[in-house]
């Protein structure tokens, strides 16, 4: 008995020190977001801008409408000295402000373009950003671009400078472009899984993930067509650029092999050859090329990344009180409120809510960024553009690089859609699918029976299968809201819905065949876009402002922890980086599909693309 209260007195310590452990290392927990969000409110701006400085455009990771965290964490730990990760996000709205304020600004000397940290090849947003440089080159200041290896986004950003220079390792790769979409059918079956799906449109080949193990002939006809259209506009961009010919990159990349035979191996030389580069240089080299051009010393120049720069010369607010709203919406359409990289109806309802009750908000820009998703949280948001237009103010649509589906569902109702020439829009169609476990858990030894009062009582059970007169029912609602979406498109469109119909069929196009189809009326940009909004509206003057949701402080507590936490990891090589990037997307594609009613407005091939 002795022995068991002693046991008994050391267990209760042992558990009073693990409790107060716990207490411990939550309070710490607690004090490090509270030093994160009064560094993140309180801590001072950047120092100011140096005489002879060089505005260093350095993207990471993939160009978005909007970032989706934000970025004060990685701000205050580089205050604190802390090197951090690379981020995974760039705004490419910030990359434009940047350049076209650094045009004009008498201490900024020269533009270095360093895309090292750039990924994927988003090449509408490129061609974005490649106007601002070609604006900022009309003033006479020189630039430079500078890399070990230039992959096929990175490649197209730097071919707008006026010098490209190499590491002697380094090269060029250019490989065109994809559509490898990954295919669920051989697990669905291996798991006993019956996936319930449901689509109207021959081209809606988003369900072939589902039903598939392989591209259909549909799936590649119309992949095929924009695939091709997309690869020559970036063709005849950097050619335009380095003033070779589209057939000269062409050449070199189908002749890859051969030619790296004929140096040698040396891509650096190859890519000089091909005149895709002007120099071969190392970064002391390069350091020495950049201070000839600016006429300084290394030592007096001074290199400030595009973040830091727009840091130092915080955005002015617009002159005059009648502005242009712009709402961003990026990323898969869902119900309810989503975080900045999904497009929550709720969430972009009350920004236009915002912009009805602000007297000095006369129109508004919808920048679209989307394949799509729940057709029901598409249907909200087009009542919202339609509720903001009897209100007296006009909604133009600018289209990023994707708005297809759902997005065009909601564009359609739009005074004005402005389309770049190479977004990829359309996708008119609709389908249906959810799962259904009954053969799973058969498998597995569990069964289901029971009554009902009728024969849907047990319709939603997962471990019932569907019924014929379930499918049947299903097979009507997707009909009549495939109806919907094309009376949608023909009446905000103006057009017949005979002609809609043959533009539909669940068919994706890049925004010159979409404007050709009338589906749009103006090709451009967001400046082309907030141009027509004033014009709308009646202004003479553009002026604009952002939209976004303020998140809760609950919001803003986890938001600002995550953020530190991801600005501290160390990067994973490109190879582990891309395999878990895919991974992630496949996750939250599978997590997404949340419309109530199971029917989607959806473009996955858009999503299944590689650049």
């Amino acid at each position: 008995m002795e022995i068991l209260a002693r046991m008994k007195t050391i267990l209760s310590i042992l558990w009073k020190v693990l409790s107060t452990t716990r207490v411990v290392v939550a309070n710490i927990f607690f004090l490090v977001v509270v030093f994160i969000l009064l560094g993140v409110f309180f801590t001072d701006t950047e120092d100011a801008l140096r005489q002879n400085s060089v505005l260093l455009v350095n993207p990471a990771g993939t160009l978005v409408e909007q970032r989706s965290a934000p970025e004060a964490a990685e701000a205050l730990l580089k205050k604190m000295g802390r090197e951090t990760a690379k981020a995974d996000e760039t705004k490419t709205q910030d990359v434009i402000d940047a350049i076209r304020k650094a045009a004009t600004d008498p201490k900024i000397l020269a533009l270095v373009i360093d895309p090292r940290d750039l990924q994927g090849c988003d090449t509408t947003k490129i061609l974005d950003i490649g106007k601002a440089i070609l604006d900022f080159k009309e003033t006479g200041k020189p630039v430079l671009a500078h890399s070990m290896v230039y992959t096929q986004g990175q490649y197209l950003l730097s071919s707008y400078a006026d010098t490209i220079s190499v590491n002697p390792l380094g090269g060029v790769l250019i490989t065109g472009f994809g559509m490898y979409q990954t295919y669920f059918k051989g697990l669905l079956d291996k798991t006993r899984i019956n996936f319930h799906v449901f689509r109207v449109g021959d081209y809606k080949t988003a369900v072939e993930p589902f039903v598939r193990e392989s591209m259909s002939e549909e799936a590649r006809e119309s992949g095929r067509e924009w695939l091709n259209g997309l690869w020559q506009a970036y063709l005849d961009e950097a050619s335009r650029n380095r003033g070779v010919s589209p057939s000269d990159i062409i050449s070199y990349v189908e002749n890859i092999d051969t030619r790296l035979a004929a140096t040698g191996g040396d891509a650096a030389r190859l890519a000089v050859n091909a005149q895709l580069v002007d120099e071969i240089k190392t970064s002391t080299q390069f350091d020495q090329l950049l201070a000839g051009k600016t006429g300084k010393r290394i030592q007096d120049l001074h290199r400030v990344g595009f973040q830091d720069y727009l840091a130092m010369s915080p955005s002015s607010e617009p002159s005059g009180k009648e502005v242009i709203g712009i709402i961003r919406a990026r990323g898969a359409i869902l119900p309810g409120k989503q975080p900045e990289n999904m497009t929550g109806s709720e969430s972009i309802a009350e920004l236009f809510q915002k912009a009805r009750q602000d007297p000095a908000i006369l129109a508004v820009v919808l920048r679209l960024d989307s394949p799509g998703g729940s057709a029901a949280a598409s249907e909200e948001i087009h009542h919202e553009i339609a509720r903001t237009q009897e209100a007296g103010k006009p909604v133009v649509v600018s289209m990023g690089s994707v708005a297809a589906s759902g997005a065009y569902w909601i564009a359609s109702g739009a005074n004005r859609i402005v389309a770049a020439p190479t977004t990829l829009t359309g996708s008119i169609g609709i389908f249906a699918a959810f799962p259904t476990f009954e053969d799973t858990a058969m498998n597995l030894g569990i069964t289901t029976d029971g009554i009902g009062t009728t024969a849907l009582a047990d319709l939603g059970n997962p471990l019932r299968p569907l019924s014929a007169q379930s499918e049947r029912a299903i097979g009507q609602l997707l009909r009549f809201g495939y109806d919907l979406f094309i009376n949608r498109v023909a009446s905000g469109r103006r057009l017949p819905a005979a002609e809609v119909e043959n533009s539909a069929q669940g068919r994706v196009f890049l925004g010159r065949e979409a404007h050709d189809r009338r589906l749009v009326d103006q090709l451009g940009d967001l400046d082309d876009a907030l141009k027509t909004a004033a014009s709308l509206a009646g202004l003479t003057v553009v002026n604009s402002k952002e939209l976004r949701r303020e998140p809760s402080p609950h919001e803003k507590i986890l938001q600002a922890f995550f953020s530190t936490a991801q600005a501290l990891f160390t990067q994973q090589s490109p190879a582990v980086s891309r395999l878990l990037n895919m991974v992630e997307t496949q996750a939250r594609v599978l997590e997404s599909f949340a419309d109530p009613n199971h029917i989607y407005a959806r473009s996955m091939e858009c999503e299944g693309s590689l650049f």
